[in-house]
């Protein structure tokens, strides 16, 4: 079994206030996306590690990290990203996992766990349930209604795919609405599987979750 990862570390990072887009930024010792490369890089299956980054920063990080992963730079949306690190996903590749690299505590055991499924089922994605009261609210405020919390789940990546599906996926037309992976697969009628993630796997946005982050991963240490 062959498979690759494509870590997003393209964003601007707006909402978390530092010059630095926050992927890049030192967290305990290394660069915060170094911590998806190496978790995912542990594990001897991910043949192909694919990381999509700000166009000014290619060359630098390809002088500095050499043969640790492939570089490319990304797109406008994020799923344009993903669809630029798909073409360099290899031809004998067997399944593609698209990771965040802002949810750098993603752990080896949750990785294997979302990749398990989806060599079953063709499709899984790391989940979280969720812990609040959701409502549906309309445009003017209205709260419409409230939505049972038992069946909902926070979507998180990795998120994994046969890889002639998640290729298929993205050589249709995406609306700009569009989130995440899992919801082209979703549109081609493909059932999507959800996995538990068993270890903390927040997304960092703000200043907050950055220093939470560093205190688990001194934990970890």
């Amino acid at each position: 079994m062959k498979n690759a990862v494509i870590i997003t570390a393209a964003g601007s990072g707006k909402r978390f206030g530092d010059k630095v887009p926050k992927q890049f930024l030192k967290l305990n010792g290394k660069p915060m996306f170094l911590w998806s490369v190496n978790a995912f890089a542990a594990i001897k299956s991910f043949k192909q590690i694919i990381l999509v980054a700000p166009l000014y920063m290619m060359r630098a990080l390809t002088l500095k990290y050499k043969n640790a992963f492939e570089c490319v730079a990304g797109g406008e949306e994020r799923f344009d990203s993903v669809r630029n690190g798909l073409a360099l996903v290899a031809d004998d590749i067997d399944f593609v996992a698209v990771h965040d690299a802002a949810r750098p505590l993603i752990s080896k055991n949750d990785i294997l766990a979302v990749l398990k499924e989806a060599e079953k089922m063709k499709a899984a994605i790391a989940v979280e349930k969720t812990k609040d009261t959701i409502k549906m609210v309309s445009e003017s405020n209205k709260v419409l209604k409230t939505l049972d919390r038992i069946v909902l789940r926070n979507a998180q990546t990795p998120q994994i795919f046969e890889s002639l599906l998640i290729k298929k996926a993205y050589l249709k037309k995406i609306s700009a609405r569009t989130t995440d992976d899992s919801q082209l697969i979703e549109k081609l009628n493909v059932k999507v599987f959800a996995v538990e993630t068993k270890f903390p796997n927040f997304k960092v946005t703000t200043k907050q979750d950055f220093k939470l982050a560093e205190k688990l991963l001194n934990k970890r240490i």
